[in-house]
């Protein structure tokens, strides 16, 4: 088994695109957070600025990976109206973080990443050991450069966590 959990929701693709491509660079578990009743078209688009904006968190299939049985989980969201999107915020209300180490990742049409990371950041109670943040325009471009330094900086984050982690425990023995 992986030792990271990548966590995602997307409604165009372009949130899936990064979380595949990172799941690459750091051979990571994949696990894309699903509606139970999602909305297409006009009406969809609508609800999704509706619940982002709210902060309502709609009902969400079961997850197939439990992030309890990963060193680091990194999540992804689009961005929506400038806030969280809906899906996302019910996945981190329904699986709390406390305790572990995790990553963010947005995707944007061109703003909003700094109220979702806090929004994150929120939800979680702690600080992402490392933050991307994607236009669509930069991951048309092939934002490679942007997830490799992402992903250094997760796995950075992850040895220098860990490397500290027996000092503790051996401290309290």
């Amino acid at each position: 088994m992986a030792r990271t959990l990548i966590v995602f929701h997307s409604r165009t693709g372009a949130t899936r695109r990064v979380a595949r491509a990172l799941a690459d660079r750091l051979d990571a578990d994949l696990d894309e957070i699903q509606i139970v009743q999602p909305l297409d078209g006009r009406i969809g688009y609508l609800m999704c600025a509706i619940e982002a904006v709210t902060g309502l968190a709609p009902a969400l299939a079961p997850a197939r990976k439990d992030p309890a049985n990963y060193e680091l989980i990194v999540i992804g969201t689009p961005v929506w109206f400038w806030s969280l999107a809906s899906p996302v915020r019910s996945w981190l209300e329904e699986h709390p973080l406390r305790g572990n180490r995790f990553g963010f990742f947005c995707t944007m049409g061109g703003s909003g990443a700094s109220c979702v990371f806090s929004t994150m950041t929120e939800l979680t109670g702690g600080k992402a050991v490392a933050t991307l943040a994607l236009t669509d325009d930069e991951i048309e471009a092939g934002a490679d450069a942007q997830i490799d330094g992402f992903a250094r900086a997760l796995r950075t984050g992850r040895r220098r966590r860990s490397a500290r982690a027996p000092a503790v425990a051996r401290a309290s023995a």
